[in-house]
């Protein structure tokens, strides 16, 4: 039997009807009724916790652990940044070291490496098809590609290259907003091409090889929508701790509509414990999912951010 203990009730929906969900379960309690009689958890095979804090998840993990339970935990953002913490030895107690992320001379050096080798044969091979794309996209008269202002490492903005798939003045109000996917009246016909197969991103390439972005890493927020974010979620600037990605855990786990939150634990996930085994398995899990659909869904109409109303019952 399965159990979810949950401060988000949503969460036990989300689990109950996701399509690659392989648990049934059969009950869900709030944190109170766990903590007021913790036999609730006998003879249970699995437990799934959701937005527990720190203090009571401990009482209800060791109580599992006691009793062999396995438990599921969906992190929070300090479990997140616990995840790179160094193990030392001081007055004789074991002691975990948490820092900023400062990755090793040596492993910058081959990423960044690896990114200028791979960005710049990719390039190479796709040049005809962004040849193509390139001729396509001018038919209508506008400018080719279009350029925006994103952050990158330590906040540093740069111009993020892509291929222009929206009408020319699709933000003439100066709105930055989201894309509604397939609803979006802005996207070009041969935009909801090239966009379904990700043609559009190829130009960020260029960025990778110029040194503005790597090829994992979380993705780059523009400057007005991080700033949204960041005032009811101060953490989210905690992604600027490496270079932006043109992929990443958020794109290989989540979905284009997936919220700021989710997404930062997943990045966070990666800056935690960077390597370039790591980036590896995230580039072939990328390709296995470059064409599925779902991954691409859009944020409703109109909307400048995708921050959901379920934040506040998240914290750090």
């Amino acid at each position: 039997m399965i159990l979810m203990v949950s401060a988000t009730l949503p969460i036990y929906y989300n689990l109950q009807t996701h399509p690659s969900n392989k648990y049934d379960v059969k009950h869900n309690l709030s944190v109170e009724e766990c903590l007021d009689d913790l036999s609730l958890l006998n003879g249970l095979d699995t437990v799934f916790l959701s937005g527990v804090h720190s203090h009571e998840r401990n009482i209800i993990l060791k109580y599992c652990v006691e009793h062999d339970v396995t438990m599921f935990v969906i992190p929070r953002v300090g479990d997140t940044i616990m995840r790179g913490a160094k193990l030392e030895r001081m007055l004789n107690l074991p002691i975990l070291r948490v820092g900023r992320c400062h990755p090793t001379p040596q492993f910058l050096f081959f990423k960044r490496l690896f990114d200028i080798i791979s960005s710049s044969i990719v390039a190479i091979i796709a040049s005809p098809i962004m040849l193509i794309t390139a001729i396509a996209i001018k038919t209508d008269g506008g400018p080719v590609f279009y350029k925006q202002t994103r952050l990158t490492q330590n906040g540093r903005e740069f111009k993020v290259l892509k291929f222009r798939s929206m009408c020319v003045d699709a933000e003439k109000d100066c709105v930055a907003r989201l894309s509604t996917r397939d609803n979006d009246d802005r996207i070009t016909t041969i935009g909801r091409i090239i966009r379904k197969v990700r043609i559009d991103e190829l130009p960020q390439l260029f960025n990778i090889i110029a040194g503005s972005m790597s090829v994992v890493g979380p993705r780059p927020e523009r400057p007005e929508i991080a700033a949204l974010y960041q005032e009811v979620m101060p953490e989210f600037k905690l992604r600027l701790q490496v270079k932006a990605g043109l992929t990443g855990l958020a794109q290989v786990y989540g979905k284009y509509n997936s919220t700021p939150y989710d997404k930062l634990l997943m990045d966070l996930m990666y800056i935690a414990k960077p390597s370039l085994l790591e980036d590896l398995r995230i580039i072939f899990a990328t390709i296995k999912i470059l064409f599925l659909p779902e991954s691409t869904e859009g944020v409703a109409g109109g909307q400048t951010t995708a921050m959901t109303n379920d934040y506040a019952d998240k914290d750090a």
